[in-house]
């Protein structure tokens, strides 16, 4: 559990040696903030599943789940974290990305009309090797932070938000 592999080798002299490996602790994305209650009453929850490499050796996806099924919506991402309320009054949904960000493609997120099926996703990878990324170029220690936007006709503002995901640069 502390990173480390410890094996004894047997020499053929008949001494041996315990030869111990150290493995960097895996960093896993963070998520926070609080997703709001669509008119439905679906939250939608961000992941990824895993935290980019500076020499992009490693894929990344984005997900977003239990968002309003057949809306149309959209992952933007910053470099800082926020908490803010969405509306001044009456939304439940926080922004959690402070500005500048960068939005990505507008998706349908699939699911059924009035259900908390709805579904975005997006290949974090691709989107950095495709240039123009807002940060990069990236190095070590560099984070992002991705939250998903997407229509709720009803709500504050016609929107709502889910939470958000941090992915911090590994090298």
């Amino acid at each position: 559990n502390d990173g480390k592999i410890a094996s004894r080798v047997n020499f053929a002299d008949g001494t041996s040696a315990i030869v111990i490996v150290n493995y960097p602790p895996t960093v896993l994305p963070e998520t926070y903030c609080t997703a709001g209650t669509t008119t439905n009453g679906c939250v939608a929850s961000i992941t990824a599943n895993a935290n980019p490499k500076t020499d992009h050796s490693n894929a990344v996806t984005v997900a977003v789940s239990g968002a309003e099924g057949q809306k149309a919506g959209l992952i933007y991402y910053g470099l800082t974290r926020h908490a803010a309320p969405w509306c001044a009054s009456g939304g439940t949904s926080f922004l959690c990305v402070k500005a500048p960000t960068q939005r990505t493609a507008v998706q349908d997120t699939a699911g059924t009309v009035n259900g908390c099926d709805g579904t975005m996703t997006l290949d974090w990878s691709a989107l950095q090797l495709g240039g123009g990324t807002l940060g990069s170029p990236f190095t070590a220690g560099n984070k992002i932070d991705l939250q998903a936007w997407f229509r709720d006709p009803t709500a504050c503002r016609t929107t709502n938000l889910s939470n958000a995901v941090e992915l911090t640069y590994q090298p």
